[in-house]
């Protein structure tokens, strides 16, 4: 899978391209596994427009295209790259008649195994939603990396993926990390998912209604 790359991509001298975490679990997708992804705002980003399959996956599912609401707060185990990431967000579907826009804020605050932090704020563009799995994308709107303002260079999106599993001990829900994309891929995350890892929610609850 493209975030497993990813995962070992973004490690400073990591050779290791296997996710050892005990609460790993798949999430199904179909989209294409050429698309491009980074874990963190200045890693190892592949830019990736949809191609030619990409985009008749994207005009098929506009078809199945679904309503409602998410939200959350996501805390991460550290993983990969990754020494903690904690993200918050609010999503809400909007106009019937365009497939998947969607609006919304979020921020997310992560810290890399070699002490850099990011912290994004973005506005919410679109969101999928298919029974309790919520895909969702946003754009980015500022960057700090380590608390200094930075410009906004080729990652310009964030993607992820929640999962509701309801309420209760019992049944935790999922999340994916917060990965970093490009307009194109951040469209075709909504629309079709894009290739993706979830992991047992640390904190907070998600909520997806469809």
């Amino acid at each position: 899978m493209v975030l497993c790359a990813a995962l070992a991509a973004c490690s400073d001298g990591n050779t290791n391209r296997t996710v050892t975490a005990p609460d790993v679990r798949p999430v199904f997708s179909e989209a294409p596994a050429d698309v491009g992804v980074g874990l963190t705002v200045d890693g190892p980003f592949d830019l990736a427009f949809a191609p030619e399959a990409g985009s008749a996956q994207l005009a098929a599912a506009a078809q199945a295209a679904t309503g409602g609401r998410a939200s959350g707060h996501v805390s991460l185990l550290p993983f990969g790259p990754i020494a903690s990431e904690h993200y918050s967000f609010v999503a809400l579907s909007t106009d019937p008649s365009t497939p998947f826009a969607a609006k919304g804020q979020y921020e997310l605050m992560l810290t890399t195994v070699t002490g850099r932090t990011n912290k994004i704020h973005g506005d919410v563009i679109c969101m999928g939603i298919t029974g309790n799995t919520a895909r969702i994308a946003g754009q980015i709107t500022t960057v700090w990396v380590n608390n200094v303002q930075v410009p906004i260079t080729a990652a310009t999106h964030n993607v992820w993926v929640v999962v509701d599993n309801g309420e209760g001990p019992g049944t935790p829900d999922f999340v994916s990390p917060m990965s970093f994309a490009n307009a194109a891929t951040a469209q075709l995350h909504c629309a079709a998912g894009t290739p993706t890892t979830v992991f047992f929610e640390q904190q907070g609850n998600i909520q997806v209604q469809p």
